[in-house]
């Protein structure tokens, strides 16, 4: 325990000790273990400081609080179970998980809590050491070596191929570079120059000791007056940053969200921050509008946490208050396991936002599933940015937030966990002929693949190939079959394509990327025409640049072999390097 704080402590104990015995006898939660009477505490505290009087007050109130919603709320007694009386940071740490749990759920405790705390550091309110969330795997003297090409420094952490936007014959990158910080980089399609990267912002996420994190990767739009907006660093904010209003989850991986703008129209040179966004976000998806709305989407915390999204309408350059789209429902019988989700928004037209996710089963103890990761099941929803309303796939309006009872009876596209799977991610799609439907990733034992289930005529048909992948083949320019083709993207607008951007790996294990094309025209046989990087023991992504109207017009390529990681930017026929 910390000095400093050790006299606070006793003193809320005192307080806790007086307190509780009336929760004890109405059968409610407890915070403390002692008996007496309400009376007592009132006795008590009259002896005491004002200070003291002001923590009591807030006591009263707390328990107040707790003493009402325990009668229809199970959390509150299930939280307080997780502590081992043994051990006073257990107490303050589970303190701390139900202030959230109240602030969160029950807002009318959010101005009792914020008064009470008022100027307080975190730990002036609660005797808990310092967060872990290192250590940082150093890299080697040596890196790897990657071929030439790439226009980024060394990246780290787990694969990215950034977030990108086009506009004027330029294509804006933004990715999580060194410690996690944002960059950003244009490339000229004319002129094949490119700008940057500049580092954009700081990042809070990695600092110090703390471990590279992934989650901050950053989004971009640019704005109907021409300046960038880049929203990046959140994997549920810092301690610091007090409870969060959106959510009864405690940040516990530490980074704040953060918002930054370029400081003058169509300049990635320089930017500036906004504080329009919530610092307890984690995950980042953005799109812009074909009237200049931009929308954007992420959780409002960590894991038991709402999704929401954030407009900002044409003309202006902040966002306005966010909207929750959904919001996490802990399991009345047992409240430990929380049920909540994971979306994947994709812009499918110019006024409609469509939106796939997934039921996510976490709970309080932190610990997850690591076979399946508590995630099941395949849902669909669309927005209409129109008059920003949200209707499932057979046009009925839904009610906002969403938690997961009416996602099941208003959204449920496939039903994973009645056939044993799992679905690990989820993407929407819009079939040529308008059906709405979702691609689906199955992990079971012995198998990881892509599946789709579509809408047609009031019903969801599941367990069929995603579009295009029916019977394709890939052979190798001598015509040998390749057994393990990673992804294909079509260069063009269409679907009747016959030029192809491939990733694929030998039977030796190296990873390809390469280009291919049709063997016949309309058929799904494919051929590959040159392989552009072979890379032994890597991993590869690419993510499709398109312009305004669709077509693929460059691809951004990330090549990772061991602690080395770069991007690439293939155009043209052949990659373009930075200088």
């Amino acid at each position: 325990m910390h000095h400093s704080t050790s006299n606070k402590l006793a003193t809320l104990l005192q307080l806790n000790k007086a307190l509780i015995p009336a929760l004890l006898c109405s059968s409610a939660l407890t915070l403390t273990t002692a008996c007496s009477s309400p009376q007592s505490a009132v006795t008590a505290a009259t002896e005491t400081s004002a200070s003291a009087l002001t923590e009591q007050a807030f006591f009263e109130q707390r328990t107040a609080l707790i003493i009402k919603h325990s009668h229809h709320d199970g959390t509150f007694a299930a939280l307080q179970g997780l502590v081992n009386p043994q051990d006073p940071e257990s107490a303050e740490y589970w303190r701390w998980r139900i202030d959230q749990y109240l602030y969160g759920q029950y807002p009318e405790y959010q101005p009792i809590y914020d008064a009470y705390t008022a100027g307080k550091s975190f730990r002036e309110i609660y005797a808990l050491p310092e967060e872990n969330l290192g250590p940082k795997k150093k890299l080697p003297s040596k890196l790897p070596a990657l071929p030439a090409g790439h226009f980024s420094d060394n990246l780290q952490g787990n694969p990215h191929t950034g977030w990108h936007d086009f506009s004027n014959n330029k294509v804006y990158i933004v990715y999580q570079g060194k410690l996690t910080d944002p960059y950003i980089a244009s490339y000229d399609l004319t002129t094949q120059q490119w700008d940057g990267p500049y580092k954009a912002a700081e990042s809070t996420l990695s600092k110090g000791d703390r471990k590279i994190d992934s989650h901050g990767r950053p989004v971009i739009e640019q704005d109907s007056l021409g300046h960038f907006h880049i929203i990046y660093g959140g994997h549920g904010g810092e301690r610091e940053d007090g409870l969060n209003p959106m959510s009864f989850d405690t940040p516990h991986a530490g980074g704040r969200m953060l918002h930054v703008v370029s400081e003058k129209p169509n300049d990635i040179s320089s930017f500036k921050q906004v504080n329009d966004i919530t610092p307890f976000a984690s995950y980042t998806a953005s799109h812009k509008m074909a009237n200049g709305d931009i929308y954007l989407f992420t959780r409002a915390g960590t894991h038991k946490s709402p999704w929401v999204y954030y407009k900002m309408k044409s003309g202006n350059k902040t966002f306005e208050p966010p909207v929750e789209i959904t919001w996490p429902t802990p399991q009345i019988g047992d409240p430990i396991t929380v049920d909540t989700h994971y979306i994947k928004p994709e812009k499918v037209s110019d006024t409609e936002i469509a939106i796939s996710y997934l039921w996510h089963a976490c709970n309080f103890k932190e610990i997850h599933n690591k076979q399946n990761y508590g995630r099941l099941n395949a849902y669909y929803m669309k927005l209409d940015t129109t008059d920003d309303t949200f209707y499932n796939a057979n046009n009925e309006k839904l009610t906002l937030p969403i938690t997961i009872a009416a996602s099941n009876q208003m959204t449920l596209a496939y039903d994973s966990e009645k056939h044993g799977e799992t679905s690990f991610s989820t993407t929407p799609l819009v079939l040529e002929n308008g059906q709405a439907a979702v691609a689906y990733q199955v992990r079971a034992p012995g198998i990881r693949e892509w599946r789709m289930t579509s809408f047609a005529d009031g019903k969801w048909t599941h367990s069929q190939p995603l579009p295009g992948t029916e019977n394709r083949t890939l052979t190798d320019s001598t015509g040998k079959p390749v057994a393990n083709m990673i992804n294909l993207e079509l260069v063009g607008g269409n679907s009747s394509s016959n030029q192809a951007m491939v990733l694929y790996k030998t039977s030796k294990g190296d990873a390809v990327f390469a280009s291919a094309s049709r063997a016949n025209a309309n058929s799904q046989d494919w051929r590959i025409v040159e392989d552009h990087l072979s890379v032994a023991k890597a991993r590869m992504e690419m993510s499709p640049v398109r312009n305004e109207t669709g077509d693929t017009v460059a691809v951004i390529l990330n090549v990772r072999k061991g602690a080395a990681q770069r991007l690439y930017l293939w155009q043209d026929g052949k990659f373009q390097p930075k200088g």
